[in-house]
């Protein structure tokens, strides 16, 4: 099994949510995980806005930003996938940066990690896989 985890994912694996558990859970039985290597900047931007609000910890969140890093084995660049992702933004009327990563996963058979519920309706209308977090499966 192939995976895309996104930043929304990985920052609930950072935060050890319930959420968190059944990504990593999922990460771990993965052969490889991939994102688009905007990720780093996504991560980078979430625990910058994370440590504004906890600046005595700041250390801590360059440690959380490698850790999230860490959980990918291949990025891809936005380069390779900016015409396809662009193309799907148009037509779905959603965020490239989010279509970067419906791309990779469409491209790799994989499945996608995500928080971002628009996202993951997207994927299901394009037959894009995505996994639903276990806490919101009885929703």
């Amino acid at each position: 099994m192939i995976v895309v985890l996104d930043a929304s994912g990985a920052a609930e694996i950072s935060e050890k949510t319930q959420v968190g558990v059944d990504f990593i859970n999922i990460i771990m039985q993965a052969e490889k995980v991939l994102a688009p290597d905007l990720y780093i900047a996504e991560i980078g931007n979430y625990m910058w806005k994370a440590c504004r609000k906890d600046k005595d910890n700041a250390d801590l969140y360059v440690e959380m930003a490698k850790d999230c890093i860490d959980y990918i084995d291949e990025f891809e660049s936005a380069a390779e996938l900016w015409r396809e992702a662009l193309q799907m933004a148009q037509a779905q009327d959603h965020a490239i940066y989010d279509m970067l990563y419906a791309t990779l996963a469409r491209r790799n058979d994989a499945i996608l990690l995500t928080m971002d519920r628009k996202l993951r309706d997207i994927c299901k209308k394009l037959s894009i896989r995505c996994k639903k977090p276990l806490s919101e499966v009885n929703e």
